[in-house]
């Protein structure tokens, strides 16, 4: 075995005090290299020395939902999980770009050929009811993950551990399944081949670990009911009062406790901009996410010192998909030029300058914010629609001419004032009726068909009409689970996620993503990730809008504070309060 030394610094502090605890069983980025967890810490602690006295430790977030499902396994409310939650690994961002910190685990080893990952957890910590984190915990988690009976989403993450994907298929044994405890801290993993994707993986809270005697006790309530979880992460949730607030207090056991500052956040549900716009000029939220006219508002704040804003690359892309499997209401969405005039007659700078007042343009399905080798995916590969789209953009006439090549292709009348296309899409915000109007709009005065909205009031009413068909395009976006170009790409692969690709499918792209299996020299596989996006482009698979930002409006007295692309998105773990005064 050699010693994995990661690139990303995974290092932390050890020390820790533990005091009664929290309770539990009875109750987005710049891509450079970023600082340690130790640094991390340390900085934190030294600036707030004797620099808190007369602050309370309490933040309050708005949020715009609570989620309902407690379970690791299952990603459920990813944002939470993550912060209450520990993994082997923790993902976070600051001003230096993203980065890995060392958390559940303490060091891990991999062996020459890359298949074996054995990691040594920290023997200090401990779930929140006071009982240790083990290597039991883990594999117990994982393989529940893997358990056919639970059928979890993310089961796939980890099929190429030995006899993991047989066991999820029901052909295989659940001691056949490589991922073991091979004592009370030592938790050893071993691939069917290496993979460099494997290590990103490790932050997404289904390869977090679950106490067995707590979920199996849960029984069908798990996940469910909050008050049977605990937690092992730098905070507890200890109160719920439904469609109104969530607070979460201070995990006395958690390994760094003593470098988590905050004794308490609380969450309020906020679902009107100018309400949480006016809780923010009123002190009584310290962290803001907003948009449009108040994003803009808070920017003018920020430049004139009167809050901190914050921006980062966060690995989303908004996008348009295309009924691929039957041509769509219209019948017409089967042909590539029409598409494409779809596609090339959205203005996106324009419309994000009029609908949303922020994010970044995109003309690519790879969000600036996935790193290969840690470096942008995005600064190593062109994006592969601008240059056909910088073609027709702006010019109607040529836009109209492709639109009816391609009802010729098929054999139709060239009138496009008899065209109609039906537009899918859910959400009743301002934004969201915003971008409705500019897309009818524009699809109507650049191309002179008729556009047909089809707007229902629900995520599980969209997900009906969708599955019935009754659409040519539908809203669509994907963020992302792990830093790598293949988790963009994966989605796109023949039958793997119908509902994110609209049923595309072609072999030449399948072939692609079928080669990067086992491959692990990553100048070979930027090139297939770059010649598989070229592919999804050259067919106009789908029609990228933008690419996700992070954007917080942060009180003064707010310091250190965190976030995350890939695990909660509000990381608190070493956020404090200075300057407050209560």
């Amino acid at each position: 075995m050699k010693k994995k030394i990661l690139a990303l610094l995974l290092t932390g502090v050890m020390a820790v005090s533990v005091f009664a605890g929290c309770g539990g069983g009875d109750s987005s980025s710049s891509t450079s290299e970023g600082s340690s967890a130790a640094d991390d810490a340390a900085t934190a602690e030294d600036s707030s020395s004797g620099s808190t006295e007369g602050d309370t430790q309490v933040l309050n977030i708005r949020t715009t939902s609570f989620g309902n499902n407690y379970d690791v396994q299952d990603m459920g409310w990813r944002w939470m999980m993550a912060a209450c939650y520990s993994g082997l690994y923790r993902n976070v961002a600051d001003e230096e770009g993203e980065h890995f910190v060392l958390d559940g685990a303490e060091s891990v080893d991999v062996s020459e050929d890359g298949t074996v990952y054995t990691f040594h957890l920290r023997q200090d910590a401990k779930w929140s009811d006071g009982e240790p984190v083990t290597a039991h915990d883990y594999e117990y988690g994982w393989k529940r993950l893997l358990d056919p009976q639970y059928g979890y989403d993310y089961a796939s993450f980890v099929f190429n551990i030995v006899g993991a994907e047989e066991y999820n298929s029901g052909s295989g044994s659940v001691d056949d399944v490589k991922a073991v405890a091979l004592d009370d801290y030592t938790f050893e993993v071993t691939l069917k081949q290496a993979d460099p994707t494997f290590e990103a993986k490790l932050v997404s809270t289904p390869l977090y670990p679950t106490r067995e005697d707590i979920a199996e006790a849960a029984g069908d309530q798990w996940g469910k009911d909050w008050t049977l979880c605990v937690y092992n992460g730098p905070f507890c949730m200890t109160g719920l009062v439904e469609d109104n607030q969530m607070t979460w207090t201070k995990n006395e056991y958690y390994w760094d406790a003593e470098n988590t500052h905050l004794d308490t956040i609380n969450w309020y549900l906020v679902a009107e901009d100018s309400t949480a716009a006016t809780m923010f000029d009123n002190g009584e939220l310290d962290v803001l996410q907003t948009s449009g006219d108040y994003s803009r508002k808070y920017q003018s704040e920020a430049e004139a010192g009167n809050i901190q804003m914050i921006t980062a690359d966060y690995p989303g892309t908004v996008y348009l998909a295309f009924d691929h499997a039957n041509g769509g209401s219209s019948g017409l969405m089967g042909n590539v030029k029409i598409r494409k005039a779809l596609a090339y007659s959205i203005n996106r700078e324009e419309m994000i300058e009029a609908v949303y007042g922020r994010y970044v343009p995109a003309y690519g399905f790879i969000s600036p914010a996935i790193t290969l080798d840690g470096e942008s995916y995005r600064e190593q590969v062109d994006e592969p629609m601008l240059a056909e789209y910088n073609e027709y953009a702006g010019d109607n006439e040529a836009l109209q001419a492709l639109f009816q090549e391609g009802l010729q292709e098929l054999g139709m009348d060239t009138d496009l004032s008899k065209v109609t296309v039906t537009y899918l899409s859910y959400g009743s915000t301002v934004e969201d009726d915003a971008f409705r109007e500019y897309l009818q709009q524009t699809w109507q005065q650049n191309l002179g068909i008729t556009v047909e909205l089809n707007t229902v009031g629900d995520y599980s009413l969209f997900t009906a009409e969708r599955d019935a068909g009754n659409f040519d395009v539908y809203y669509g976006g994907w963020y992302s689970d792990y830093n790598d170009p293949l988790d963009y790409l994966a989605t796109m692969k023949t039958g793997d996620f119908p509902s994110v690709s609209g049923n595309y499918s072609s072999e030449e792209y399948d072939s692609l993503i079928d080669s990067l299996s086992g491959e692990g020299d990553n100048a070979k596989r930027l090139e297939i990730y770059s010649q598989a996006e070229q592919v999804l482009f050259d067919d106009c698979a789908l029609i990228p809008l933008y690419y996700s930002t992070k954007e917080y409006f942060v009180q003064n007295w707010v310091k250190d504070f965190r976030w995350s692309s890939f695990g909660a998105s509000q990381e608190f773990y070493i956020t404090y309060i200075e300057g407050r005064g209560n």
